[in-house]
């Protein structure tokens, strides 16, 4: 059984409203200002340096999106090397170029639209509140969403979903995903 199930038509979401996921330990919440919104996000904050500076990697590497990946490379997910950091970042640019050419281009985003979460997963799924973690938050699709509201859109074209298996503290997709991350399972 997937992790998620879709339960809206195709609709326009509201971007100023999506939330990117958190995940515990994984997140480093100091370089988030606790703040898990897409328009305050490392995601958009990434695309304005570029767009501001070009490829200037020295300056890019210092970056709140460069180092969240970093530290998720500390954590145990060691496919984050300084070269696939960069090789990430050219496909965020790219997606950006693309949406602000031509809107939504399937071949970019495999043919598939946005999907949001209207609860996030880890408080549907494992019971994780904090304050700071609320709103519709983003499963498929943060490098459109940080292109699109860069790009000055209101919406994007998605569906909501919901967790196939709230409270279960099912590891879904993140079991294989976070095996060698440790105090992610820690209750």
């Amino acid at each position: 059984m997937p992790d998620i199930k879709i339960i809206s038509k195709l609709v326009d979401i509201e971007l100023e409203k999506l939330h990117v996921q958190y995940v515990p330990v994984v997140t480093p919440l100091e370089l988030w200002n606790h703040d898990m919104s897409l328009i305050n996000s490392p995601h958009v904050e990434l695309l304005k340096i570029i767009y501001a500076n070009g490829f200037n990697w020295p300056l890019i590497m210092k970056s709140r999106f460069v180092q969240v990946r970093q530290h998720r490379a500390i954590m145990g997910l060691d496919q984050w090397t300084d070269e696939k950091i960069q090789e990430h970042i050219k496909q965020r640019w790219k997606i950006y170029k693309s949406l602000s050419k031509y809107q939504f281009v399937p071949k970019m985003s495999r043919g598939k639209p946005v999907i949001v979460l209207k609860k996030p997963f880890w408080t549907t799924r494992f019971g994780f509140k904090a304050d700071w973690l609320g709103g519709w938050e983003i499963w498929d699709g943060m490098r459109r969403c940080s292109a699109q509201h860069f790009i000055g859109r209101k919406t994007i074209k998605g569906y909501f979903a919901e967790d196939t298996k709230p409270g279960s503290k099912d590891r879904g997709k993140f079991g294989k995903k976070l095996e060698k991350v440790e105090g992610v399972w820690s209750d």
